[in-house]
């Protein structure tokens, strides 16, 4: 499938600011399961991008506008080619053991601890072992944990914010796709399942069925021996396929946010996100 992405993000100051620095996370991924071709980012003020990678592979555009300015507006456009996920190709026969052997658990330690967002208390704990109780192997215990989130919660805009933990999410589940993938890394973590934080977008191609596909979307990958991550979408219940197109991986929302940064200056702000994903020629 090839895919066409518009990414628009507009602030508006009430006042001029100035010194303003910005980390973009908006550029699709090449991989096994997709290809980033034709790939546009265009800042208004004009201003040169500096372009790197992080510690995750991801591309990173930073920038920063020096004079004063009330608008700001970054225009994404990519086009992206992306492949079915060879579910065929999972192993169904392994155990929770073959993730814990010490040499994997060694090689994804940024990907196993409890931090920032990701708190793992005794009734997370035990949510989690309960589905690994009810499991036999590695693979079935994965969508359990993916099923559970989905039926635990509910999805409801503006209820969380970008610092809601899991601890207070699962008191509450009430949120957006953000919320459920940290629950799901929690619930992965307690189990010492390797797990990252996914930030994409998805193709909605009956406009209303995909939840979060409006804007910046939310997902998790596993790793399983012998296949590699597993992408697994907690807030629409699916493993991700052709429709899904990430944008970059990390611990958790922190290592992936599509737009961070600050600036010098008073008054209020106004933020418009427009995201649309539309099949391409």
């Amino acid at each position: 499938m090839k895919l066409r992405i518009l990414h628009r993000t507009e602030y508006r100051y009430a006042l001029p600011v100035r010194n303003n620095v910005n980390e973009l996370h908006v550029t699709p991924l090449t991989n096994h399961r997709q290809k980033l071709g034709l790939h546009l980012v265009r800042v208004l003020p004009a201003i040169r991008l500096q372009k790197y990678h992080d510690l995750y592979r991801n591309t990173v555009h930073r920038f920063e506008i020096e004079a004063p300015h009330q608008e700001l507006v970054i225009d994404v456009s990519s086009i992206v080619e992306t492949k079915p996920t060879p579910i065929t190709d999972i192993p169904l026969d392994l155990s929770l053991h073959s993730v814990r052997h010490p040499d994997v658990q060694e090689s994804f330690q940024p990907y196993l601890q409890p931090d920032g967002p990701i708190i793992i208390t005794p009734e997370i704990w035990r949510a989690a072992v309960d589905v690994e109780n009810d499991r036999q192997d590695l693979f079935s215990v994965v969508v359990g944990l993916m099923e559970k989130v989905h039926s635990l919660c509910k999805y409801v805009p503006k209820t969380t914010h970008i610092g809601t933990t899991t601890e207070e999410f699962f008191a509450k589940p009430q949120g957006v796709c953000q919320d459920y993938a940290h629950l799901l890394l929690a619930f992965c973590r307690a189990l010492r399942l390797p797990a990252r934080y996914v930030c994409g977008y998805v193709f909605d191609a009956k406009r209303g069925e995909v939840i979060g596909s409006h804007a910046s979307h939310a997902w998790c990958e596993i790793w399983i021996p012998t296949y590699g991550w597993l992408g697994v979408d907690p807030t629409n219940k699916k493993i991700i396929h052709e429709a899904y197109v990430a944008s970059a991986v990390g611990r958790d929302y922190r290592d992936v946010t599509p737009i961070s940064g600050s600036y010098w200056g008073s008054g209020d702000r106004e933020m418009r996100v427009t995201v649309h994903v539309e099949t391409y020629k």
